[in-house]
Protein backbone atom coordinates (compact mmCIF):
# COMPACT_ATOMS: atom_id res chain seq x y z
CA UNK A 1 0.00 0.00 0.00
CA UNK A 2 1.34 3.39 -0.93
CA UNK A 3 1.46 6.27 1.50
CA UNK A 4 -0.06 9.42 0.01
CA UNK A 5 1.51 12.67 1.10
CA UNK A 6 4.69 13.28 3.09
CA UNK A 7 3.49 16.08 5.31
CA UNK A 8 2.25 15.18 8.78
CA UNK A 9 0.80 18.08 10.70
CA UNK A 10 0.25 18.34 14.43
CA UNK A 11 -3.46 17.50 14.28
CA UNK A 12 -2.78 14.32 12.33
CA UNK A 13 -0.10 13.16 14.77
CA UNK A 14 -2.26 13.95 17.80
CA UNK A 15 -5.29 12.15 16.37
CA UNK A 16 -3.20 9.12 15.42
CA UNK A 17 -1.60 8.91 18.88
CA UNK A 18 -4.98 9.21 20.62
CA UNK A 19 -6.61 6.50 18.51
CA UNK A 20 -3.61 4.19 18.87
CA UNK A 21 -3.59 4.64 22.66
CA UNK A 22 -7.26 3.71 23.03
CA UNK A 23 -6.91 0.76 20.68
CA UNK A 24 -3.94 -0.43 22.74
CA UNK A 25 -6.14 -0.49 25.86
CA UNK A 26 -8.71 -2.88 24.40
CA UNK A 27 -8.45 -6.40 25.76
CA UNK A 28 -10.50 -9.41 24.74
CA UNK A 29 -10.95 -12.94 26.04
CA UNK A 30 -9.81 -12.10 29.58
CA UNK A 31 -6.51 -10.48 28.76
CA UNK A 32 -5.54 -10.69 25.08
CA UNK A 33 -4.63 -7.73 22.85
CA UNK A 34 -5.08 -8.87 19.23
CA UNK A 35 -6.04 -5.40 18.02
CA UNK A 36 -2.66 -3.98 19.05
CA UNK A 37 -0.79 -6.52 16.93
CA UNK A 38 -3.19 -5.99 14.03
CA UNK A 39 -2.86 -2.19 14.13
CA UNK A 40 0.95 -2.23 13.98
CA UNK A 41 0.89 -4.88 11.22
CA UNK A 42 -1.30 -2.68 9.04
CA UNK A 43 0.12 0.76 9.84
CA UNK A 44 3.79 -0.09 9.36
CA UNK A 45 2.86 -1.67 6.04
CA UNK A 46 1.19 1.63 5.07
CA UNK A 47 4.31 3.61 5.95
CA UNK A 48 7.35 2.91 8.10
CA UNK A 49 6.89 6.30 9.73
CA UNK A 50 4.17 4.74 11.89
CA UNK A 51 6.75 2.70 13.79
CA UNK A 52 6.50 5.44 16.43
CA UNK A 53 3.13 3.93 17.41
CA UNK A 54 4.84 0.89 18.95
CA UNK A 55 5.89 2.57 22.24
CA UNK A 56 2.52 4.37 22.46
CA UNK A 57 0.58 1.12 22.20
CA UNK A 58 2.97 -0.59 24.61
CA UNK A 59 2.34 2.14 27.22
CA UNK A 60 -1.42 1.76 26.69
CA UNK A 61 -1.16 -1.99 27.24
CA UNK A 62 0.87 -1.50 30.43
CA UNK A 63 -1.92 0.56 31.98
CA UNK A 64 -3.58 -2.78 32.74
CA UNK A 65 -0.65 -3.79 34.95
CA UNK A 66 1.16 -7.08 35.21
CA UNK A 67 -1.73 -9.24 36.37
CA UNK A 68 -2.81 -10.12 32.84
CA UNK A 69 -0.82 -13.11 31.68
CA UNK A 70 -1.16 -12.57 27.94
CA UNK A 71 -0.13 -8.92 28.13
CA UNK A 72 3.61 -9.39 27.78
CA UNK A 73 3.35 -12.14 25.19
CA UNK A 74 1.10 -9.94 23.01
CA UNK A 75 3.39 -6.96 23.59
CA UNK A 76 6.35 -8.98 22.37
CA UNK A 77 4.34 -10.02 19.30
CA UNK A 78 3.36 -6.40 18.62
CA UNK A 79 7.00 -5.22 18.87
CA UNK A 80 8.17 -8.10 16.68
CA UNK A 81 5.62 -7.26 13.95
CA UNK A 82 6.65 -3.60 14.01
CA UNK A 83 10.37 -4.42 13.64
CA UNK A 84 9.77 -7.18 11.08
CA UNK A 85 7.70 -5.03 8.71
CA UNK A 86 10.05 -2.07 9.26
CA UNK A 87 13.06 -4.04 8.02
CA UNK A 88 11.18 -5.79 5.21
CA UNK A 89 9.16 -2.78 4.07
CA UNK A 90 10.53 -3.04 0.54
CA UNK A 91 8.94 -6.45 0.17
CA UNK A 92 5.29 -6.06 -0.79
CA UNK A 93 3.46 -8.51 1.43
CA UNK A 94 -0.11 -9.39 0.60
CA UNK A 95 -2.72 -9.02 3.31
CA UNK A 96 -2.79 -12.79 3.78
CA UNK A 97 1.00 -12.89 4.22
CA UNK A 98 0.90 -10.06 6.77
CA UNK A 99 -1.90 -11.83 8.62
CA UNK A 100 0.10 -15.07 8.72
CA UNK A 101 3.13 -13.28 10.20
CA UNK A 102 0.96 -11.60 12.87
CA UNK A 103 -0.77 -14.85 13.88
CA UNK A 104 2.53 -16.72 14.02
CA UNK A 105 4.09 -13.94 16.13
CA UNK A 106 1.24 -14.11 18.67
CA UNK A 107 1.43 -17.90 18.99
CA UNK A 108 5.25 -18.05 19.23
CA UNK A 109 5.65 -15.08 21.58
CA UNK A 110 2.92 -16.20 23.97
CA UNK A 111 4.24 -19.77 24.08
CA UNK A 112 7.77 -18.43 24.74
CA UNK A 113 6.53 -16.14 27.53
CA UNK A 114 4.56 -18.90 29.28
CA UNK A 115 7.50 -21.29 28.95
CA UNK A 116 9.96 -18.72 30.30
CA UNK A 117 7.75 -18.09 33.33
CA UNK A 118 7.15 -21.82 33.90
CA UNK A 119 3.43 -21.17 33.41
CA UNK A 120 2.89 -23.42 30.43
CA UNK A 121 0.13 -25.25 32.33
CA UNK A 122 -1.90 -21.99 32.30
CA UNK A 123 -1.71 -21.62 28.53
CA UNK A 124 -5.21 -21.97 27.04
CA UNK A 125 -5.39 -23.38 23.52
CA UNK A 126 -8.97 -22.12 23.22
CA UNK A 127 -7.92 -18.56 24.08
CA UNK A 128 -5.04 -18.82 21.59
CA UNK A 129 -7.43 -19.84 18.79
CA UNK A 130 -9.86 -17.02 19.66
CA UNK A 131 -7.04 -14.47 19.63
CA UNK A 132 -5.79 -15.72 16.25
CA UNK A 133 -9.29 -15.31 14.79
CA UNK A 134 -9.55 -11.83 16.31
CA UNK A 135 -6.22 -10.84 14.73
CA UNK A 136 -7.47 -11.95 11.31
CA UNK A 137 -10.65 -9.90 11.70
CA UNK A 138 -8.90 -6.79 13.02
CA UNK A 139 -6.27 -6.80 10.30
CA UNK A 140 -8.97 -6.75 7.64
CA UNK A 141 -10.87 -4.03 9.44
CA UNK A 142 -7.82 -1.80 9.86
CA UNK A 143 -6.70 -2.52 6.30
CA UNK A 144 -10.09 -1.37 4.95
CA UNK A 145 -9.96 1.82 7.00
CA UNK A 146 -6.35 2.48 5.93
CA UNK A 147 -7.28 2.14 2.26
CA UNK A 148 -10.03 4.70 2.72
CA UNK A 149 -7.91 7.20 4.65
CA UNK A 150 -4.57 6.88 2.85
CA UNK A 151 -5.17 5.53 -0.63
CA UNK A 152 -8.37 7.17 -1.78
CA UNK A 153 -7.51 6.84 -5.46
CA UNK A 154 -10.48 4.69 -6.42
CA UNK A 155 -12.96 4.67 -3.54
CA UNK A 156 -15.58 2.84 -5.59
CA UNK A 157 -13.44 -0.32 -5.27
CA UNK A 158 -14.50 -0.47 -1.62
CA UNK A 159 -18.13 -1.53 -1.21
CA UNK A 160 -20.25 0.66 1.05
CA UNK A 161 -21.26 -2.36 3.14
CA UNK A 162 -17.63 -3.21 3.82
CA UNK A 163 -16.87 0.38 4.76
CA UNK A 164 -19.82 0.46 7.13
CA UNK A 165 -18.73 -2.79 8.78
CA UNK A 166 -15.20 -1.51 9.23
CA UNK A 167 -16.33 1.71 10.88
CA UNK A 168 -18.78 -0.06 13.15
CA UNK A 169 -16.16 -2.48 14.49
CA UNK A 170 -13.66 0.35 14.76
CA UNK A 171 -16.08 2.50 16.75
CA UNK A 172 -16.99 -0.40 19.05
CA UNK A 173 -13.32 -1.00 19.71
CA UNK A 174 -12.74 2.63 20.67
CA UNK A 175 -15.75 2.68 22.97
CA UNK A 176 -14.75 -0.62 24.54
CA UNK A 177 -11.34 0.86 25.40
CA UNK A 178 -13.00 3.25 27.87
CA UNK A 179 -13.75 0.35 30.20
CA UNK A 180 -16.63 1.94 32.15
CA UNK A 181 -19.61 -0.33 31.42
CA UNK A 182 -22.25 2.06 32.82
CA UNK A 183 -21.07 4.63 30.27
CA UNK A 184 -20.18 2.37 27.36
CA UNK A 185 -23.53 0.64 26.90
CA UNK A 186 -25.68 3.83 26.84
CA UNK A 187 -23.15 5.53 24.58
CA UNK A 188 -23.20 2.69 22.07
CA UNK A 189 -26.98 2.56 22.34
CA UNK A 190 -27.02 6.18 21.15
CA UNK A 191 -24.72 5.26 18.26
CA UNK A 192 -27.08 2.47 17.15
CA UNK A 193 -30.24 4.59 17.21
CA UNK A 194 -28.47 7.34 15.24
CA UNK A 195 -27.37 4.75 12.66
CA UNK A 196 -30.93 3.51 12.36
CA UNK A 197 -32.36 7.01 12.00
CA UNK A 198 -29.85 8.06 9.35
CA UNK A 199 -29.18 4.82 7.45
CA UNK A 200 -32.13 2.49 8.19
CA UNK A 201 -32.89 -0.50 10.33
CA UNK A 202 -30.61 -3.05 8.62
CA UNK A 203 -27.30 -1.20 9.28
CA UNK A 204 -28.45 -0.54 12.85
CA UNK A 205 -29.21 -4.21 13.49
CA UNK A 206 -25.85 -5.14 11.99
CA UNK A 207 -24.15 -2.67 14.36
CA UNK A 208 -26.07 -4.08 17.33
CA UNK A 209 -25.11 -7.63 16.35
CA UNK A 210 -21.43 -6.69 16.10
CA UNK A 211 -21.65 -4.93 19.45
CA UNK A 212 -23.20 -8.03 21.04
CA UNK A 213 -20.30 -10.15 19.78
CA UNK A 214 -17.81 -7.60 21.11
CA UNK A 215 -19.43 -7.59 24.55
CA UNK A 216 -19.28 -11.38 24.61
CA UNK A 217 -15.60 -11.25 23.74
CA UNK A 218 -15.11 -9.11 26.83
CA UNK A 219 -17.16 -11.57 28.92
CA UNK A 220 -19.72 -8.85 29.69
CA UNK A 221 -23.26 -10.22 29.71
CA UNK A 222 -25.03 -7.78 27.40
CA UNK A 223 -26.30 -10.38 24.92
CA UNK A 224 -29.84 -10.28 26.29
CA UNK A 225 -29.83 -6.50 26.17
CA UNK A 226 -29.02 -6.49 22.48
CA UNK A 227 -31.69 -9.10 21.76
CA UNK A 228 -34.13 -6.76 23.49
CA UNK A 229 -32.68 -3.92 21.44
CA UNK A 230 -33.48 -5.79 18.21
CA UNK A 231 -37.09 -6.14 19.29
CA UNK A 232 -37.23 -2.49 20.33
CA UNK A 233 -35.84 -1.25 17.03
CA UNK A 234 -38.30 -3.29 14.99
CA UNK A 235 -41.26 -2.28 17.12
CA UNK A 236 -40.30 1.38 17.13
CA UNK A 237 -39.74 1.40 13.37
CA UNK A 238 -43.15 -0.02 12.52
CA UNK A 239 -45.01 2.04 15.13
CA UNK A 240 -43.45 5.22 13.78
CA UNK A 241 -44.24 4.29 10.19
CA UNK A 242 -47.88 3.65 11.11
CA UNK A 243 -48.26 6.96 12.94
CA UNK A 244 -46.29 9.53 10.97
CA UNK A 245 -42.80 9.76 9.52
CA UNK A 246 -42.02 12.94 11.43
CA UNK A 247 -42.52 11.09 14.75
CA UNK A 248 -40.13 8.30 13.77
CA UNK A 249 -37.26 9.53 15.93
CA UNK A 250 -39.36 9.96 19.08
CA UNK A 251 -41.23 6.67 18.69
CA UNK A 252 -37.98 4.80 18.09
CA UNK A 253 -36.34 6.22 21.21
CA UNK A 254 -39.35 5.67 23.48
CA UNK A 255 -39.88 2.09 22.30
CA UNK A 256 -36.23 1.10 22.75
CA UNK A 257 -36.12 2.75 26.16
CA UNK A 258 -39.26 0.91 27.27
CA UNK A 259 -37.81 -2.39 26.04
CA UNK A 260 -34.51 -1.88 27.87
CA UNK A 261 -36.30 -0.69 31.01
CA UNK A 262 -38.11 -4.02 31.20
CA UNK A 263 -35.10 -6.20 30.43
CA UNK A 264 -32.19 -4.32 32.07
CA UNK A 265 -32.95 -2.27 35.15
CA UNK A 266 -29.27 -1.63 35.88
CA UNK A 267 -28.91 0.32 32.62
CA UNK A 268 -32.08 2.36 33.01
CA UNK A 269 -30.50 5.70 33.90
CA UNK A 270 -27.92 5.70 31.13
CA UNK A 271 -30.51 4.54 28.58
CA UNK A 272 -32.93 7.26 29.72
CA UNK A 273 -30.23 9.92 29.35
CA UNK A 274 -29.16 8.97 25.82
CA UNK A 275 -32.74 8.45 24.60
CA UNK A 276 -33.71 11.89 25.96
CA UNK A 277 -30.67 13.37 24.20
CA UNK A 278 -31.64 11.61 20.97
CA UNK A 279 -35.17 13.06 21.14
CA UNK A 280 -34.02 16.55 22.17
CA UNK A 281 -31.43 17.03 19.42
CA UNK A 282 -33.20 18.35 16.26
CA UNK A 283 -33.42 15.93 13.36
CA UNK A 284 -31.70 18.39 11.05
CA UNK A 285 -28.61 18.48 13.28
CA UNK A 286 -28.37 14.67 13.43
CA UNK A 287 -28.72 14.40 9.66
CA UNK A 288 -26.19 17.15 9.02
CA UNK A 289 -23.57 15.67 11.37
CA UNK A 290 -24.01 12.30 9.73
CA UNK A 291 -23.53 13.80 6.28
CA UNK A 292 -20.43 15.67 7.42
CA UNK A 293 -18.97 12.43 8.77
CA UNK A 294 -19.64 10.57 5.54
CA UNK A 295 -18.29 13.44 3.47
CA UNK A 296 -15.08 13.54 5.53
CA UNK A 297 -14.35 9.84 6.02
CA UNK A 298 -16.40 7.95 3.43
CA UNK A 299 -16.73 9.99 0.27
CA UNK A 300 -18.28 7.24 -1.83
CA UNK A 301 -21.17 7.00 0.65
CA UNK A 302 -21.95 10.70 0.70
CA UNK A 303 -21.50 12.38 -2.65
CA UNK A 304 -22.01 16.06 -3.28
CA UNK A 305 -25.41 15.28 -4.78
CA UNK A 306 -26.41 13.42 -1.60
CA UNK A 307 -25.41 16.35 0.58
CA UNK A 308 -27.37 18.76 -1.61
CA UNK A 309 -30.34 16.39 -1.41
CA UNK A 310 -30.16 16.37 2.38
CA UNK A 311 -30.04 20.16 2.42
CA UNK A 312 -33.13 20.33 0.20
CA UNK A 313 -34.97 17.86 2.42
CA UNK A 314 -34.13 19.85 5.55
CA UNK A 315 -35.35 23.03 3.88
CA UNK A 316 -38.57 21.35 2.79
CA UNK A 317 -39.09 20.00 6.30
CA UNK A 318 -38.87 23.52 7.73
CA UNK A 319 -41.34 24.84 5.16
CA UNK A 320 -43.77 22.03 5.92
CA UNK A 321 -43.74 22.83 9.63
CA UNK A 322 -44.32 26.52 8.89
CA UNK A 323 -47.25 25.79 6.60
CA UNK A 324 -48.82 23.40 9.13
CA UNK A 325 -48.56 25.94 11.93
CA UNK A 326 -50.07 28.67 9.75
CA UNK A 327 -52.87 26.32 8.70
CA UNK A 328 -53.80 25.77 12.36
CA UNK A 329 -53.59 29.50 13.02
CA UNK A 330 -56.12 30.39 10.33
CA UNK A 331 -58.41 27.38 10.73
CA UNK A 332 -60.91 29.04 13.11
CA UNK A 333 -64.09 30.47 11.61
CA UNK A 334 -65.67 30.31 8.17
CA UNK A 335 -64.49 33.33 6.24
CA UNK A 336 -61.49 34.30 4.16
CA UNK A 337 -59.23 32.96 6.91
CA UNK A 338 -60.63 29.48 6.24
CA UNK A 339 -59.43 29.70 2.65
CA UNK A 340 -55.96 30.72 3.84
CA UNK A 341 -55.96 27.72 6.19
CA UNK A 342 -56.73 25.37 3.30
CA UNK A 343 -53.94 26.93 1.25
CA UNK A 344 -51.31 26.45 3.95
CA UNK A 345 -52.49 22.91 4.66
CA UNK A 346 -52.24 22.13 0.96
CA UNK A 347 -48.73 23.60 0.83
CA UNK A 348 -47.66 21.41 3.76
CA UNK A 349 -48.99 18.29 2.04
CA UNK A 350 -47.30 19.31 -1.19
CA UNK A 351 -43.97 19.61 0.60
CA UNK A 352 -44.50 16.16 2.13
CA UNK A 353 -45.04 14.76 -1.36
CA UNK A 354 -41.82 16.41 -2.54
CA UNK A 355 -39.90 14.88 0.37
CA UNK A 356 -41.33 11.47 -0.48
CA UNK A 357 -40.29 11.95 -4.11
CA UNK A 358 -36.75 12.83 -3.01
CA UNK A 359 -36.54 9.64 -0.93
CA UNK A 360 -37.64 7.53 -3.90
CA UNK A 361 -35.84 9.22 -6.78
CA UNK A 362 -36.15 7.72 -10.23
CA UNK A 363 -39.23 6.43 -11.98
CA UNK A 364 -39.98 2.72 -11.82
CA UNK A 365 -40.26 0.66 -14.96
CA UNK A 366 -44.05 0.55 -14.54
CA UNK A 367 -44.21 4.34 -14.39
CA UNK A 368 -41.96 4.76 -17.41
CA UNK A 369 -44.13 2.36 -19.43
CA UNK A 370 -47.44 3.82 -18.28
CA UNK A 371 -49.97 3.84 -21.14
CA UNK A 372 -51.26 7.11 -22.53
CA UNK A 373 -54.93 7.93 -22.01
CA UNK A 374 -56.70 9.50 -24.98
CA UNK A 375 -59.26 12.13 -24.00
CA UNK A 376 -61.84 13.72 -26.25
CA UNK A 377 -64.66 16.18 -25.60
CA UNK A 378 -67.64 17.84 -27.26
CA UNK A 379 -70.01 20.58 -26.11
CA UNK A 380 -73.04 22.51 -27.30
CA UNK A 381 -74.25 25.89 -25.99
CA UNK A 382 -77.89 26.92 -26.35
CA UNK A 383 -76.96 30.56 -25.64
CA UNK A 384 -74.05 32.72 -26.72
CA UNK A 385 -71.88 31.37 -23.89
CA UNK A 386 -71.97 27.86 -22.41
CA UNK A 387 -72.35 27.63 -18.65
CA UNK A 388 -70.35 24.38 -18.68
CA UNK A 389 -66.56 24.22 -18.45
CA UNK A 390 -64.36 21.17 -18.87
CA UNK A 391 -60.64 20.41 -18.80
CA UNK A 392 -58.31 17.42 -19.06
CA UNK A 393 -54.68 17.45 -17.89
CA UNK A 394 -51.90 15.21 -16.55
CA UNK A 395 -50.34 15.86 -13.15
CA UNK A 396 -48.37 14.21 -10.37
CA UNK A 397 -47.04 10.70 -10.84
CA UNK A 398 -48.76 9.37 -13.96
CA UNK A 399 -52.20 10.74 -13.17
CA UNK A 400 -54.81 12.04 -15.59
CA UNK A 401 -57.62 14.35 -14.45
CA UNK A 402 -60.93 15.09 -16.20
CA UNK A 403 -63.15 17.88 -14.85
CA UNK A 404 -66.64 19.04 -15.83
CA UNK A 405 -68.34 21.90 -13.99
CA UNK A 406 -71.79 23.36 -14.57
CA UNK A 407 -72.33 26.84 -13.16
CA UNK A 408 -75.63 27.98 -11.61
CA UNK A 409 -78.07 29.18 -14.26
CA UNK A 410 -77.04 29.89 -17.83
CA UNK A 411 -74.96 32.28 -19.87
CA UNK A 412 -71.98 34.34 -18.80
CA UNK A 413 -72.61 34.15 -15.05
CA UNK A 414 -72.77 30.36 -15.10
CA UNK A 415 -69.68 30.30 -17.34
CA UNK A 416 -67.77 32.49 -14.85
CA UNK A 417 -68.60 30.17 -11.96
CA UNK A 418 -67.78 26.95 -13.80
CA UNK A 419 -64.54 28.36 -15.23
CA UNK A 420 -63.48 29.52 -11.76
CA UNK A 421 -64.06 26.02 -10.40
CA UNK A 422 -62.25 24.22 -13.21
CA UNK A 423 -59.28 26.60 -13.26
CA UNK A 424 -58.80 26.61 -9.49
CA UNK A 425 -59.10 22.85 -9.15
CA UNK A 426 -56.68 22.18 -12.00
CA UNK A 427 -54.04 24.57 -10.69
CA UNK A 428 -54.25 23.24 -7.11
CA UNK A 429 -54.05 19.62 -8.23
CA UNK A 430 -51.14 20.38 -10.55
CA UNK A 431 -49.37 22.10 -7.65
CA UNK A 432 -49.63 18.90 -5.59
CA UNK A 433 -52.64 19.67 -3.40
CA UNK A 434 -54.79 16.76 -2.24
CA UNK A 435 -58.24 16.54 -3.82
CA UNK A 436 -59.79 17.05 -0.37
CA UNK A 437 -57.94 20.32 0.25
CA UNK A 438 -58.42 21.55 -3.35
CA UNK A 439 -62.19 20.92 -3.24
CA UNK A 440 -62.56 22.55 0.17
CA UNK A 441 -60.66 25.57 -1.11
CA UNK A 442 -62.99 25.93 -4.10
CA UNK A 443 -66.02 25.48 -1.84
CA UNK A 444 -64.80 28.19 0.53
CA UNK A 445 -64.04 30.57 -2.35
CA UNK A 446 -67.54 30.21 -3.80
CA UNK A 447 -69.16 30.72 -0.39
CA UNK A 448 -67.18 33.87 0.37
CA UNK A 449 -66.59 35.22 -3.13
CA UNK A 450 -69.38 37.78 -2.96
CA UNK A 451 -72.69 38.45 -1.27
CA UNK A 452 -74.71 36.80 -4.04
CA UNK A 453 -75.43 33.09 -4.08
CA UNK A 454 -72.79 31.29 -6.09
CA UNK A 455 -72.39 27.56 -6.63
CA UNK A 456 -71.46 25.02 -9.31
CA UNK A 457 -71.41 21.28 -9.85
CA UNK A 458 -68.13 19.40 -9.98
CA UNK A 459 -67.52 16.10 -11.75
CA UNK A 460 -63.88 15.09 -11.28
CA UNK A 461 -62.21 11.85 -12.38
CA UNK A 462 -58.58 11.08 -11.49
CA UNK A 463 -57.11 8.10 -13.34
CA UNK A 464 -53.85 6.39 -12.42
CA UNK A 465 -52.18 5.56 -15.74
CA UNK A 466 -50.11 2.73 -14.23
CA UNK A 467 -52.75 0.82 -12.25
CA UNK A 468 -55.88 1.92 -14.12
CA UNK A 469 -57.57 2.87 -10.87
CA UNK A 470 -59.99 5.78 -11.21
CA UNK A 471 -61.41 7.91 -8.40
CA UNK A 472 -64.56 9.78 -9.39
CA UNK A 473 -65.66 12.71 -7.21
CA UNK A 474 -69.18 14.06 -7.70
CA UNK A 475 -70.57 17.25 -6.20
CA UNK A 476 -74.08 17.67 -7.65
CA UNK A 477 -72.85 16.13 -10.90
CA UNK A 478 -74.59 13.81 -13.37
CA UNK A 479 -73.90 10.10 -13.65
CA UNK A 480 -70.73 8.72 -15.20
CA UNK A 481 -70.68 5.75 -17.58
CA UNK A 482 -68.05 3.05 -18.12
CA UNK A 483 -68.04 0.86 -21.24
CA UNK A 484 -66.24 -2.47 -20.78
CA UNK A 485 -66.33 -5.34 -23.31
CA UNK A 486 -69.51 -4.02 -24.91
CA UNK A 487 -71.47 -3.58 -21.68
CA UNK A 488 -72.14 -0.18 -20.08
CA UNK A 489 -72.41 0.51 -16.35
CA UNK A 490 -73.60 3.72 -14.69
CA UNK A 491 -71.90 5.33 -11.67
CA UNK A 492 -73.61 7.95 -9.53
CA UNK A 493 -73.36 9.42 -6.05
CA UNK A 494 -75.69 12.14 -4.69
CA UNK A 495 -73.97 15.17 -3.15
CA UNK A 496 -74.65 18.95 -3.10
CA UNK A 497 -72.71 21.23 -5.46
CA UNK A 498 -69.76 23.22 -4.15
CA UNK A 499 -70.50 26.65 -2.71
CA UNK A 500 -73.71 25.70 -0.86
CA UNK A 501 -72.80 24.07 2.47
CA UNK A 502 -69.91 24.49 4.90
CA UNK A 503 -67.92 21.51 6.13
CA UNK A 504 -67.70 19.76 2.78
CA UNK A 505 -67.65 15.97 3.12
CA UNK A 506 -65.82 14.49 0.18
CA UNK A 507 -66.45 10.93 -1.03
CA UNK A 508 -65.57 9.21 -4.26
CA UNK A 509 -66.41 6.22 -6.42
CA UNK A 510 -63.51 3.81 -6.86
CA UNK A 511 -63.42 1.90 -10.14
CA UNK A 512 -60.74 -0.17 -11.89
CA UNK A 513 -60.36 0.52 -15.61
CA UNK A 514 -58.71 -1.88 -18.05
CA UNK A 515 -57.28 -1.55 -21.53
CA UNK A 516 -60.04 -1.02 -24.05
CA UNK A 517 -62.44 0.61 -21.58
CA UNK A 518 -64.17 3.95 -22.15
CA UNK A 519 -64.95 6.40 -19.34
CA UNK A 520 -67.75 8.81 -20.29
CA UNK A 521 -68.48 11.92 -18.21
CA UNK A 522 -71.44 14.17 -19.04
CA UNK A 523 -73.03 17.35 -17.71
CA UNK A 524 -76.60 17.22 -16.37
CA UNK A 525 -77.82 18.74 -19.63
CA UNK A 526 -77.12 15.39 -21.31
CA UNK A 527 -78.86 13.21 -18.71
CA UNK A 528 -81.88 15.56 -18.49
CA UNK A 529 -82.60 15.60 -22.23
CA UNK A 530 -85.24 12.87 -21.82
CA UNK A 531 -87.34 13.41 -18.69
CA UNK A 532 -89.12 10.11 -19.25
CA UNK A 533 -85.77 8.33 -18.90
CA UNK A 534 -84.17 9.53 -15.60
CA UNK A 535 -81.79 6.53 -15.50
CA UNK A 536 -80.20 7.38 -18.86
CA UNK A 537 -81.14 4.14 -20.56
CA UNK A 538 -81.00 5.84 -23.96
CA UNK A 539 -77.39 6.85 -23.35
CA UNK A 540 -76.38 3.36 -22.25
CA UNK A 541 -78.02 1.89 -25.35
CA UNK A 542 -76.32 4.47 -27.57
CA UNK A 543 -72.90 3.66 -26.06
CA UNK A 544 -73.51 -0.05 -26.51
CA UNK A 545 -74.31 0.45 -30.19
CA UNK A 546 -71.26 2.60 -30.91
CA UNK A 547 -68.37 0.68 -32.44
CA UNK A 548 -65.90 3.59 -32.43
CA UNK A 549 -63.31 4.01 -29.67
CA UNK A 550 -62.19 7.45 -30.80
CA UNK A 551 -62.94 9.75 -27.81
CA UNK A 552 -63.81 12.80 -29.91
CA UNK A 553 -66.16 10.82 -32.16
CA UNK A 554 -67.98 9.21 -29.21
CA UNK A 555 -68.36 12.58 -27.44
CA UNK A 556 -69.70 14.28 -30.59
CA UNK A 557 -72.25 11.52 -31.28
CA UNK A 558 -73.58 11.69 -27.70
CA UNK A 559 -73.96 15.49 -27.82
CA UNK A 560 -75.81 15.31 -31.14
CA UNK A 561 -78.19 12.64 -29.84
CA UNK A 562 -78.91 14.61 -26.66
CA UNK A 563 -79.64 17.81 -28.62
CA UNK A 564 -81.99 15.83 -30.84
CA UNK A 565 -83.91 14.49 -27.84
CA UNK A 566 -84.60 17.99 -26.47
CA UNK A 567 -86.66 18.80 -29.52
CA UNK A 568 -88.46 22.13 -29.08
CA UNK A 569 -88.21 22.12 -25.26
CA UNK A 570 -86.04 24.60 -23.35
CA UNK A 571 -82.57 23.27 -23.60
CA UNK A 572 -79.58 23.12 -21.27
CA UNK A 573 -75.89 23.31 -22.17
CA UNK A 574 -74.36 19.97 -23.17
CA UNK A 575 -70.83 18.77 -22.37
CA UNK A 576 -69.33 15.29 -22.80
CA UNK A 577 -65.80 14.07 -22.00
CA UNK A 578 -64.56 10.61 -23.01
CA UNK A 579 -61.35 8.90 -21.85
CA UNK A 580 -60.13 5.87 -23.81
CA UNK A 581 -57.83 3.58 -21.81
Amino acid sequence: MEFVGNQINFKTVLATLTVAFFIGRINLFEGTFPQAVALITVMVAVSTVYIYLVPVIAIAMLTYGGVILNLYGDMMAMIFCGIFFLFFHNHRFTINQRTSVAVAAIIVCNCAYYAYGHLIYLLSIETMIKEAIAVIVYIRVFNTIARILFVGKNPMQIAEEKVGLAYEIFAISLIGAIGAQQVVFPLWLLVIVVIQYCKGIQPAMAAAGIAAVFWQCQHVDHGELFIALFAGMLTGWFLASLIDGKYRKTMLALTIFATIAVSASDQIYGAAAVMALFIAVPSSIITRLWCIGEERFCQQSATGADLKLEAIKRDLMKKREVFLSLSKLYSAGMDNKQIVSYQFDGMARTVSELMTDLDGRGASSAEKNAPQILVGSASYAFEAVSGDSCLSFSFGKNKQALIISDGMGKGSRAATESKLVVTTLSKLLAAGFDVDIAMKTVNAILMTGNSAEMFATVDLAIIDKVTGRAQIFKMGAASTFVKHNGSVSMLKRPAPPVGIVDGLKLEYIDVRLKRGDLLIMVSDGVTDCDRRDPDGLWLRERLTELGSRDPDTVAELIVNKAAEKYGIRERDDLTVMVAAI
